[in-house]
């Protein structure tokens, strides 16, 4: 260990030209070593850096069975396992019940009250947007029913005529935002510092039948946003507070929830109904907007007789019958609320407009 010592010892000497035994002046002491300080202070800011990174991430919770890939076999067919027919839905309510450390200054119920629900009501368009862009759905408006209500009694129409104007969904959807907070995690060493933000979300969301009240699907969706910013010798831009991470985590956190929710509604099968039978073509709603594509055959179906259970208290509906079967010729209309199909009549009788059509 001595001699480790006194080699280093020489070493340092003989870099700043002394030599042992010839013991160095003040002058020499104070100035000799001043060039070299200045290098290794020049060499130590060209290798400081900064360091800024934003990580969003849509992580999956546990997997739910339900969730998972759509069972229907028709939609899962060789030549149209990618394609989902859209389904008509609604996001009914979506509330903040996440607990929070900050409590607003009017009280907790201030925060409950659906009137001023902010988050709630971010969560609630953030999960609109993302069905809608997913292409997979028909997104109906119910959130905001009382500002559709005041504009067509601008235009005329009385509250009957709304009423009738409005379209029934397959399913609606009831959420909430379950977690919701945010964390700093700092680290400190001798020449750096480095500072990490990080935001997380988690939603809670049911699929509802309107026909029956009967929740048939629940799941969740969580999602992270992560800002990591450090710094060397001080050097760089300091790490300030990013209130956008929790709309990025929140966003995160919807957007793998709508993945459960495309994989679920597309186990329920496509039905749609007849327009009108014109010589021997079939006018049936929904066309190519909607997923129909020219070729496809569509199953006419006699609806099953409706019982109620005196088990549940549900109606329920015997299987329904297929009696003949339809090929999808051509599309007319410019929107996906207003668009048809013309069939042709493969196999059974011609149908009527009490028979439902199931793709």
């Amino acid at each position: 260990m001595e001699s480790t010592l006194a080699r280093l010892s020489g070493f340092c000497y003989r870099s700043l030209g002394l030599r042992l035994g010839n013991p160095p002046s003040m002058t020499e002491v104070t100035m000799r070593p001043l060039p070299f300080f200045l290098a290794f202070l020049l060499l130590c800011t060209s290798c400081a850096s900064y360091d800024k990174r934003e990580v969003v991430d849509s992580r999956p919770t546990s997997p739910n069975p339900a969730a998972q890939a759509p069972t229907n076999l028709s939609a899962a067919s060789s030549s149209t396992s990618a394609r989902i027919l859209k389904r008509k839905v609604a996001v009914a309510r979506f509330t903040n019940e996440a607990r929070t450390m900050s409590s607003s200054l009017f009280g907790e119920a201030y925060n409950r009250d659906p009137n001023f629900d902010r988050l709630g009501k971010q969560a609630a368009d953030m999960l609109s947007t993302e069905l809608t862009r997913s292409g997979k759905f028909i997104v109906l408006e119910r959130q905001d029913l009382n500002k559709l209500e005041a504009e067509s009694e601008l235009m005329g129409l009385s509250r009957e005529q709304f009423k009738q104007s409005m379209v029934g969904v397959d399913a609606l959807i009831f959420g909430s935002i379950a977690e919701f907070g945010r964390k700093d995690v700092g680290e400190v060493q001798m020449f750096s510092r480095s500072r990490q933000q990080v935001a997380h979300a988690k939603v809670n969301a049911r699929l509802v039948d309107p026909r029956t009240g009967h929740a048939f699907f629940s799941d969740d969706g969580a999602g992270d946003a992560t800002l990591e910013q450090s710094t060397i010798l001080g050097l760089g831009d300091r790490a300030t507070f990013d209130s956008t991470l929790n709309d990025k985590a929140l966003s995160a956190a919807v957007v793998n929830l709508i993945d459960k929710l495309i994989n679920k509604l597309a186990d329920k099968p496509w039905t749609t109904s007849i327009l009108t039978v014109e010589g021997a073509n079939v006018i049936v709603s929904g066309g190519s907007r909607q997923g129909l594509q020219a070729g496809d055959h569509l199953k006419v179906m006699t609806a099953g007789k409706v019982i109620k259970s005196p088990q549940t208290g549900f109606n329920i509906q015997l299987p329904h019958i297929q009696v003949g079967e339809l090929e999808v010729l051509s599309f007319f209309g410019d929107s996906e609320t207003n668009e048809g199909s013309i069939c042709k009549i493969v196999n059974g009788p011609t149908p009527t407009t009490d028979h439902l059509i199931q793709f």
